[in-house]
C-alpha cells in the first residue's frame, strides 16, 4: 500500500514570512494553511447546493464558494438514486414529489440518475470547477485554484440492474459508486429500518467486480454487516465507508462497530466521520470519533464525509457554512501532528483513490 506523502517542514523564517502574506490570520489558520500546501483537502461525501433533490441547474457558486474558503480541493458529489423510489425531491419541470414509495417504469431510475449527473456536468461547464476524473485532474485543478468534483451514486439503484448503464456513467466521469442509500436494492442490504438481511446480491457481486475493473472507488455507507464482509472479501481494491459515526461512542443504525472499522482498515481502506450535529453536537465530539478510529486501527484509515446538505443540523463550528477549517483546527487542538491532519482531512482518501486506480484493469 503506498504510503501517504510527508509534510515538508516549514522554517520557522518561511512561518514568519506567512504570517506577513495573510495578514490577521492567526498561528492556528496559519499552520492549517502550510498543512494544506502539502496535502489534498478531501470531501468524502456530500450533496452540495442539493443537486441530488432540488429543482437547480447546477452546484451554485455559493456553495463552491464555501468549499474554497475551507481549503477544499475536492468534493465527492452524491447522486442519491433511489429518490426516484421514495420521494422527497422536485422534477426538472418543479413538480415537487412528496416522501411516497413509488415503483418506477423501467428506464425512470435511470433517466432520473442521468438528469441528476448533468447537474454536475453544467457545473463543470460553466468554468467554476472541474471533473475530478482522476488524481491527477484534482492536483491540476488545485493548481489552478479551482475546485475538483467528483461525481458519484449514493445507492446504486439508478443502475436498474445493468453494467452496462455503470459503464455509461463511467464514461461520463462518475468516479465513485456507494452501493446502498436508504433501501434494499439490486446490489446490496442496508444497516437502517426496515432492515432486511442478505449482503451483497449476485448483480451485487457484478458491480463490485466491475467497479474494480473500471477503477471506481466503491463506498460502503449505508450498508449493513453482510453487505460490507462480502465487499471486502471480494474487492481487489480498498474501499470506503464515507461517512457515519461510531458503535462504541454512539450507539446509531448508522455507526460502525469495532469489527467492521479494523476489516475496512485491513483491506486499507477509510472510515469517514460526519460533523452531524445529532451525534457530534460539538467538534471535540466530532474528533472524539476521528480518534477512536485513529487509536483502533490508526491514522491512515480515518478521513471526512460531510454529507453536506444531506442533514438537518450541523456540528457546532462546522455549520451550514461548512467550515471544513473548524475540523482541521479540532484536530490540531487535540494534539495531531501536521502529517496526521493532512492524512484525515484528504491525504488518505487520495491514497485509496490511487489504490484503486492501480488494481483496475484498464
Amino acid at each position: 500500500m503506498a504510503k501517504p506523502q510527508k509534510a515538508r517542514w516549514v522554517s520557522a523564517t518561511a512561518a514568519v514570512l506567512m504570517l506577513l502574506t495573510y495578514p490577521g490570520a492567526t498561528a492556528q489558520e496559519d499552520r492549517v494553511a502550510r498543512i494544506h500546501e502539502h496535502f489534498v483537502f478531501a470531501d468524502m461525501h456530500a450533496h452540495p447546493s442539493q443537486f441530488h433533490r432540488a429543482n437547480v441547474a447546477r452546484i451554485e457558486p455559493d456553495e463552491i464558494a464555501r468549499y474554497r474558503r475551507g481549503l477544499m480541493d475536492v468534493v465527492v458529489a452524491n447522486i442519491s438514486t433511489d429518490a426516484i423510489y421514495s420521494g422527497r425531491y422536485v422534477q426538472a419541470d418543479g413538480t415537487r414529489i412528496p416522501a411516497r414509495e413509488y415503483r418506477p417504469k423501467p428506464g425512470e431510475p435511470f433517466a432520473f440518475t442521468l438528469e441528476r449527473f448533468d447537474k454536475i456536468l453544467a457545473t463543470v461547464a460553466s468554468g467554476d470547477a472541474v471533473l475530478a476524473t482522476s488524481p491527477d485532474a484534482v492536483m491540476a485543478a488545485r493548481k489552478a485554484g479551482k475546485l475538483a468534483i467528483l461525481p458519484a451514486l449514493e445507492g446504486g439503484d439508478g443502475l436498474e440492474a445493468s453494467l452496462d448503464n455503470l459503464r455509461a456513467l463511467h464514461d461520463k466521469g462518475l468516479r465513485l459508486l456507494q452501493l446502498v442509500h436508504f433501501r434494499a436494492n439490486e446490489l446490496g442490504h442496508i444497516q437502517t429500518y426496515p432492515y432486511s438481511p442478505g449482503g451483497l446480491t449476485p448483480f451485487g457481486k457484478e458491480a463490485v467486480r466491475e467497479a474494480n475493473r473500471l477503477g471506481l472507488i466503491v463506498d460502503l455507507a449505508h450498508s449493513n454487516t453482510e453487505t460490507i464482509m462480502d465487499t471486502l472479501a471480494l474487492s481487489r481494491a480498498p474501499v470506503l465507508f464515507s461517512h457515519g459515526g461510531i458503535t462504541a461512542l454512539d450507539h446509531c443504525d448508522r455507526c460502525l462497530t469495532d469489527e467492521e472499522i479494523r476489516a475496512i482498515a485491513q483491506k486499507g481502506g477509510v472510515v469517514g466521520i460526519w460533523p452531524d450535529g445529532e451525534y457530534n453536537p460539538t467538534m471535540a465530539d466530532m474528533v472524539r470519533h476521528i480518534d477512536y478510529v485513529k487509536r483502533l486501527a490508526g491514522v491512515d484509515h480515518v478521513g471526512i464525509g460531510s454529507d453536506l446538505r444531506g442533514m438537518s443540523q450541523y456540528t457546532a463550528g462546522f455549520g451550514e457554512e461548512a467550515n471544513f477549517r473548524a475540523i482541521a483546527e479540532g484536530l490540531i487542538d487535540a494534539g495531531y501532528t501536521d502529517e496526521e491532519v493532512g492524512q484525515v482531512m484528504g491525504g488518505n482518501f487520495m491514497r485509496v483513490w490511487r489504490r484503486v486506480l492501480e488494481v483496475a484493469d484498464h
